[in-house]
């Protein structure tokens, strides 16, 4: 009895797909029929069960005839494996591409989707547990904006379908436990794919924004299982964390002491913590590792440029041994470059070892409230001996800032080469004018320390002219 019943079973089995072969209840177009014909012809391929098309008109100028917007979704077996999957993609790809431009449609949007769909609450439309989407336009040459590639992302897709991941859309997925997202971060690292990973009604993610590392999605479960977080992220910033809202303030410390001992992972990760609410505690490197543009190094000096005598016996500099000078302001795309010039004066060498002290004043000549003037990364604080009549720089680095709210802008600058000596206050200049800063209040400037050159500024003797008001002592 029970073979004829596995006997009617598969019968009834092979009735229902032979079924929907023919019938295919998928299959849906509101479009002209040039797409429909186009989309179910596609839609026979092995490997697809169905397809839905759709399209609207794009007018991009009023006296113009409207162009055509078409929206293709075709339903993929959850059958194929990763790289049948990622063929076929890459496959239907090409053929919607080549028919867009046959066809001159002003915008293509072209998913694929896979699994059980469900009904989406209020609105006409499925929504699968797989879906990867891409849109491309043609532009007035009936050229492609950019190539589709959904071969890759469809392989990522079904490979993460395949592991049980509840959701995925793109490169993105979702876990329904802590344990299924380290399965998926596992083969997501082997795929060197740029993965974002979610627990399921948690707050854990993963989302760095480039290739994905398992070490780093072992270090988010690490936190997890302490206990000691709520929250735990690691993005393109870094690793993020939140504390219990009854969690100790003192145990702040033993999460740090935790991260500052942790296994090197492969590459730095600088990380944060914050409070339950969201008030930071502390930041640094796990294990200390800082990229190496952070890790302070003597500065480069130009090819053109020979080192300075260095003398260990040659005092520091005075405040009368001392000329400050300032360069002209210049400006790039939303950053403000500035040179400050230290002459000596003297007869004899002397050194500095310091950053400049400078204050940033307004038309009242107030200090701007606020400005953080940071030591710039990768720059190490020497000791530079300063030849009679030579001139070290200081640099200072910092973003556009808007004025037109707040017109308060920085119209001079007063400076002391190090914190023991006399201020001098001077104006910005250039060709000779006077001219005010975009630095206001809450400013964030990045600061060299006095060295001797840096690669790409010029030195005083390029920058300053005899004849301007600044290159002589008020």
């Amino acid at each position: 009895m029970k073979s004829l019943r596995a006997e009617a079973f598969g019968i009834a089995l092979a009735l229902v797909a032979a079924v929907l072969l023919i019938w295919k209840p998928w299959d849906s177009c509101n479009a002209p029929n040039e797409v429909c014909s186009f989309a179910s012809a596609v839609a026979q391929q092995e490997g697809l069960l169905g397809y839905q098309a759709s399209a609207g008109t794009v007018e991009h100028d009023a006296l113009a005839k409207p162009e055509l917007a078409v929206q293709l979704q075709f339903v993929l077996s959850d059958q194929l494996d990763a790289a049948q999957a990622g063929a076929l993609a890459e496959q239907l790809a090409q053929q919607v591409q080549g028919k867009a431009a046959e066809l001159r449609w002003a915008r293509t949007e072209l998913s694929l989707v896979a699994g059980t769909a469900e009904q989406m609450q209020g609105l006409d439309r499925k929504s699968y547990p797989l879906e990867v989407a891409e849109s491309f336009a043609q532009d007035a040459r009936n050229e492609q904006e950019k190539p589709v590639e959904l071969g890759k992302t469809a392989a990522f897709a079904f490979s993460m379908h395949h592991l049980g991941a509840p959701e995925v859309r793109n490169y993105s997925a979702t876990a329904n436990s802590l344990e299924q997202f380290l399965v998926l971060g596992k083969s997501a690292a082997e795929q060197l794919s740029p993965a974002e990973l979610a627990v399921r009604d948690s707050f854990i993610s993963y989302s760095p924004g480039r290739p994905s590392d398992y070490s780093e999605i072992e270090l988010i479960a690490e936190a997890v299982r302490s206990g000691r977080v709520q929250s735990v992220r690691i993005a393109g910033s870094g690793l993020e964390m939140t504390v219990h809202e009854m969690e100790p303030a003192g145990r702040a410390k033993d999460i740090q002491k935790w991260l500052d001992q942790h296994e090197a992972l492969n590459r730095p990760m600088p990380y944060r913590l914050f409070s339950h609410d969201y008030s930071e505690i502390l930041e640094g490197w796990v294990r200390g590792m800082k990229p190496d543009w952070l890790i302070p190094k003597p500065v480069d000096l130009p090819e053109n440029i020979e080192a300075w005598p260095q003398d260990p016996a040659a005092s520091m500099c005075a405040a009368d041994d001392l000329q400050i000078m300032l360069g002209s302001p210049d400006a790039a795309t939303g950053s403000r470059y500035m040179s400050v010039y230290a002459k000596n004066i003297s007869a004899h060498a002397c050194a500095l070892r310091s950053y400049p002290q400078i204050d940033f004043l307004n038309e009242a000549g107030e200090p701007q409230q606020e400005v953080q003037l940071q030591p710039e990364p990768g720059i190490m604080l020497e000791r530079v001996l300063i030849p009679a009549g030579q001139s070290a720089i200081s640099t200072l680095e910092w973003n556009a800032m808007s004025t037109s709210l707040d017109p308060d802008q920085t119209v001079a600058l007063r400076i002391r080469a190090a914190k023991a000596m006399a201020s001098e206050t001077l104006t910005p200049e250039y060709d000779g004018q006077p001219v005010s800063l975009d630095i206001l209040d809450g400013a964030t400037i990045a600061q060299s320390p006095w060295v001797q050159a840096r690669d790409g500024w010029a030195t005083a003797q390029d920058a300053l002219k005899p004849s301007s008001p600044n290159a002589a002592r008020p």
